[in-house]
């Protein structure tokens, strides 16, 4: 939802995305006073930018995807420790219905104004349609749906024609260093911009506090499918500047895989099933301009729809979903 922080709420003292601080309860900071979007922009600055280049027109919407495929780790067992870290904190999803609100917030401040960077959808809180689990995998799920004020009254006045969900742990769970893996399947429509990503929980603006996109998927045509992007933010590398890498995944929206994590005092690796594509060295004399990823951060999941990434919204779509399977968080 490489949403990019920019689009974050992180203003004035707003620890991060979204409203709140890493405890107690969410802060609806002033739209007014948000920085300009960037999280997600179309002007990354990867190889796999190319894609977004193509005609508004896109082709006809990729069929939703196919029924979930079934997850390898079917039994919900999460190692306890792995490669000498010990599990801290993990979400295996096997409870069917809502996500465990003792883990996961919602993220709908901005609907009363609209999202960042162009994004068409509204986002529900506790909204089965747009976030529920089943047979041990979570469905984040975006809609075709006229969201109109009369029924949803923190939606903006013009109303809304797409719903999904923004999923984070704000206010629940933040952390610093560690390996993080969140196995997933990512939606094949065209039109949609699936995230998996984290922000910095303290207190500042954005991109000043941080953000690590471990996983991002372009909507604009059928390549872009098969290719994901990792990136990240920081006040001297944000936007279209990012430090940002991509690779080609041709089945990333037809078969789950891992997306990681490695985060250490002096790195950070971002790989897709244990291979690594975008490595970022702490700077010789570092600031938090260059190196803001030494304080806490926050875990976020959702499927945004149009947008700068996501590129025009097939007239025949009527809803996909990003399907995940589990999030783990060792140290």
């Amino acid at each position: 939802m490489s949403r990019w922080a920019g689009y974050c709420l992180a203003t004035l003292m707003l620890q991060g995305c979204g409203g709140g601080s890493a405890v107690g309860a969410p802060v609806t900071p002033d739209p007014a006073q948000a920085p300009a979007p960037a999280h997600g922009s179309s002007q990354a600055s990867d190889p796999a930018s190319s894609p977004a280049s193509s005609p508004a027109s896109s082709p006809a919407s990729t069929p939703a995807s196919a029924p979930v495929t079934p997850p390898t780790d079917t039994a919900n067992t999460p190692p306890t420790t792995l490669n000498g870290r010990t599990l801290l904190w993990n979400d295996e999803f096997s409870t069917s219905g809502l996500p465990d609100s003792r883990k996961w917030a919602y993220d709908t401040v901005r609907n009363n104004a609209g999202w960042y960077n162009n994004e068409l959808q509204y986002y529900g809180n506790a909204r089965l349609q747009n976030s529920s689990i089943s047979d041990g995998v979570l469905s984040v799920t975006a809609l075709r749906e006229t969201i109109a004020k009369a029924n949803f009254s923190d939606a903006r006045t013009a109303g809304f024609s797409f719903s999904s969900a923004r999923l984070i742990t704000q206010g629940k769970y933040t952390f610093t260093y560690g390996f993080v893996e969140v196995r997933a399947k990512l939606p094949c429509s065209l039109g949609t911009w699936p995230a998996i990503w984290m922000l910095g929980s303290s207190a500042g603006a954005w991109p000043d506090i941080g953000e690590i996109d471990m996983v991002e998927q372009r909507g604009t045509n059928s390549a872009a499918k098969q290719t994901i992007l990792a990136t990240l933010h920081m006040g001297a590398h944000y936007g279209g500047a990012g430090i940002s890498a991509n690779r080609s995944l041709p089945d990333a929206c037809t078969a789950f895989h891992n997306y990681q994590l490695t985060w250490t005092a002096n790195k950070i690796e971002l790989g897709v099933d244990g291979a690594i594509y975008n490595t970022y060295n702490k700077p010789t004399g570092a600031t938090n301009s260059n190196w803001p990823f030494d304080k806490p951060q926050y875990l976020l999941l959702n499927l945004a729809m149009g947008g700068d990434l996501g590129g025009a919204v097939p007239g025949g779509f009527t809803q996909d979903s990003m399907q995940v399977d589990y999030v783990r968080v060792y140290q």
